[in-house]
């Protein structure tokens, strides 16, 4: 991959696409050259993600970028939400797409910048399009704004610091129990058991327990996906705490 411009005010081109095999390789030899030659910074979300939100992530690449790139040749659904969120944000977008595909009619309106994969140069000529498109865009960015949205600015909802921060965790938590995604590949979280845990396993077998004996709730805890330790435990816990209840109730007099 190409190195990228540091030169002190140099301006981002958000590049909206999909990730992984050929993509990759247009990327780097498409894509980054094309951008460059236009004076600007390419970035693409999988170069920085780290722990955190991804959506928080393409947001802020977003904002800080002057004008957005997005190819369209799949008509990649993760594609098409980026390019909205550029659209909600009032950025300058320019489209890549090949000749004769059957597009949205939401975009069918955009500059379109389109290529002929029959022809063996097509990344070149690709290429230099791009450079041209973004050079006249950075001139005129109002034209690359559909209409649509020009007059409108982002809604911003007053909140509290502190209330932001603690959905951002709310979030990240979310995701670690569902199991990260981390360029389309998932990582197993262990804290997912943890959320799904003892304390719920408790409340289930305490209900269970109403109803049938320890073992049949054991097995019923299994059935819903809790472990077997994790099951026996609970239902010993709660088992005991009826013991204890039973117990240490008054006893009636005779």
């Amino acid at each position: 991959m190409s190195s990228k411009p540091t030169a002190a005010g140099a301006k981002g081109c958000f590049v909206v696409m999909p990730f992984g095999g050929l993509w990759d390789d247009y990327y780097a030899h498409i894509y980054e050259p094309g951008i460059q030659a236009a004076g600007l910074i390419p970035l693409r979300a999988d170069e920085v993600f780290r722990a955190g939100s991804v959506l928080q992530e393409i947001v802020a690449l977003l904002s800080r970028s002057v004008v957005v790139l997005a190819d369209l040749s799949e008509n990649n659904r993760n594609v098409h939400y980026e390019l909205g969120l550029a659209h909600a944000l009032g950025k300058p977008t320019v489209l890549v797409a090949p000749k004769g595909l059957q597009m949205f009619f939401d975009v069918t309106q955009e500059r379109m910048l389109t290529y002929e994969k029959d022809d063996p140069f097509w990344g070149v000529g690709l290429r230099e399009k791009i450079t041209r498109a973004l050079s006249e865009t950075l001139l005129k960015p109002d034209t690359a704004i559909p209409t649509a949205f020009m007059h409108i600015k982002p809604a911003r909802i007053e909140t509290d610091e502190v209330i932001v921060r603690l959905r951002r965790i709310e979030e990240r938590l979310t995701e670690i129990a569902s199991g990260a995604h981390v360029v389309g590949r998932a990582v197993p979280s262990s804290l997912q058991d943890k959320i799904h845990g003892l304390p719920a396993a408790e409340t289930q077998a305490e209900r269970l327990l109403q109803t049938m004996g320890p073992e049949a709730a054991v097995r019923q805890l299994m059935m819903e996906g809790y472990r077997a330790a994790m099951a026996e435990s609970a239902v010993a816990t709660v088992a005991s705490r009826k013991r204890a209840a039973r117990d240490g109730a008054p006893k009636e007099s005779v």
